[in-house]
């Protein structure tokens, strides 16, 4: 399950937002996923079912799949199409239906609710409504429809298991979906779950091909079968989202699905009310919860910030020689989180100032505990703002285009070298960090004045001049 605080929920939806009105409104735009009618017969929709639709509503067709291969609606069906968009789907579904079905269309984005209602307007389509919302609360009574259809939306959606409870909720008993859908053959790392603009992007809010179909087994759905699958990203004309989908092994699928009815049904809801049922579930939110906690952390820069703040820290209340190292280990990673960053931003500046900086900061640090020069404290402080300035200069660089692809091509790259490459390299590095942990304590400790072992003395600190010992910097001589 993909953890979502709900602040960054809402800039997921608004992401989504964004794309998707730009299909609505500019649909000869060329995206990074296939559109319009090409896309209807990219993923199979057969000539007889296009036939007669209304350009409108074909121009800004984004699905990737052709879920009527499940051929689960029936004439006089109540029929809801989530994410319904320009309305290729609802259209269809409406023909399916007949006069006397009904179909929900239901739409997050703006554009595409006032595309779809202005078409059934000039074409007098009475039996289609639409709808505001999204998939994770659905605005229908439970039990009031016969059919979910569905074509290119959960992958969008971040909290997956609730719109598929949504969903579960809405069908009447013995109700069917129909759905098409993004897969993926290999999980994508959680720090790019928690970039909303990634999401829009179709590949990081995707599942595996077995925890989607689990997924809808756990909520209570029978004979959740898979109809269809199709390498959908070979339609489209960007090489960087055709190699991130092949690194992913991401793929569209068409599945079908039946709510229970009768004593089946009543044992679901038996077994979802049970009190195993809900002390996993609430340890699952909880996990979700504290996972979304640090993986914010991770995509907000706290790493950076956080690395600063720790140096700062060590630097006022640093007493022995062997935290000179770790004060050097902060400053490092702070600089590498600068040069990690700054490869998805418009320029390096940030990255080149703040490793003079915590190159200056430890230099002017040894010397300090050292006794070798007398230096006043607010050297260190001065170099460790000029460092925090960097981090924040880096911050607010705009990003490069495509930056979130090109950070997957290459998570997706290291993952991809063997066990052993990855353990020997791990180790190497290790080894490296001790030798140098090790190298810089020792190159402390032989110029420490030896008034007591290991303390730092207290000159250029304060008036002491290096004539007497202090148990810490900043006490009185």
């Amino acid at each position: 399950m993909v953890a979502i605080t709900s602040n960054k929920r809402e800039h997921i939806f608004e992401a989504v937002n964004q794309m998707y009105t730009q299909v609505a409104n500019a649909p000869q735009t060329e995206f990074h996923f296939p559109t319009g009618r090409r896309a209807c017969e990219f993923v199979h929709y057969p000539d007889s079912a296009l036939e007669g639709l209304p350009e409108e509503s074909l121009e800004s067709f984004a699905g990737v799949g052709y879920p009527f291969a499940a051929d689960v609606i029936r004439d006089g069906d109540v029929v809801l199409d989530i994410g319904s968009g320009s309305g290729t789907d609802t259209l269809i579904a409406s023909r399916l239906a007949g006069e006397n079905g009904t179909i929900h269309g239901l739409e997050l984005t703006r554009a595409m609710r006032s595309k779809l209602q202005a078409t059934l307007e000039r074409y007098q389509i009475t039996n289609v409504e639409v709808l505001s919302g999204n998939a994770e609360s659905i605005p229908l009574d439970d039990s009031s429809v016969d059919v979910v259809t569905s074509n290119g939306v959960l992958n969008l959606v971040p909290d997956k298991p609730r719109a598929i409870a949504e969903i579960f909720r809405v069908l009447r008993p013995g109700g069917r979906l129909q759905l098409a859908d993004i897969a993926l053959k290999k999980p994508v790392a959680e720090r790019f779950r928690r970039d909303p603009e990634l999401w829009a992007e179709c590949v990081v809010g995707a599942v595996s091909e077995k925890n989607y179909m689990e997924m809808f087994r756990a909520a209570g759905f029978r004979d959740v079968k898979l109809v269809d699958q199709l390498d959908y990203f070979a339609g489209s004309r960007s090489d960087k989202t055709r190699e991130v989908a092949g690194l992913f092994g991401a793929h569209s699928i068409v599945l079908q699905a039946v709510k229970p009815a009768g004593k089946e049904l009543e044992q679901v809801v038996a077994e979802r009310n049970s009190w195993r049922q809900r002390v996993t579930a609430l340890l699952r939110q909880a996990a979700a919860v504290a996972a979304a906690g640090v993986a914010a952390a991770v995509c907000m820069g706290a790493p950076l910030l956080l690395s600063i703040f720790g140096a700062a820290g060590l630097a006022a209340y640093a007493t022995h020689v062997w935290m000179f190292p770790v004060f050097v280990a902060f400053a490092a990673a702070t600089v590498w989180g600068l040069h990690r960053e700054t490869r998805t931003r418009q320029g390096r500046a940030p990255f080149w100032l703040g490793l003079a900086a915590a190159v200056l900061t430890s230099i002017l640090l040894w010397l300090m505990i050292t006794a070798v020069v007398p230096l006043p404290v607010w050297l260190i402080y001065a170099g460790l703002a000029v460092l925090l300035g960097a981090s924040l200069w880096c911050l607010l660089l705009p990003t490069t285009p495509d930056r979130c692809l090109d950070e997957m091509i290459r998570h997706a790259d290291r993952r991809e070298r063997p066990l052993g490459a990855r353990m020997t390299r791990g180790a190497a590095l290790s080894l490296a960090a001790a030798t140098a942990f090790y190298g810089l304590y020792k190159s402390a400790e032989m110029f420490v004045p030896a008034a007591e072992a290991g303390e730092i003395p207290c000159w250029g600190v304060n008036s002491c001049k290096g004539k007497t010992a202090c148990a810490t910097a900043f006490n009185a001589c």
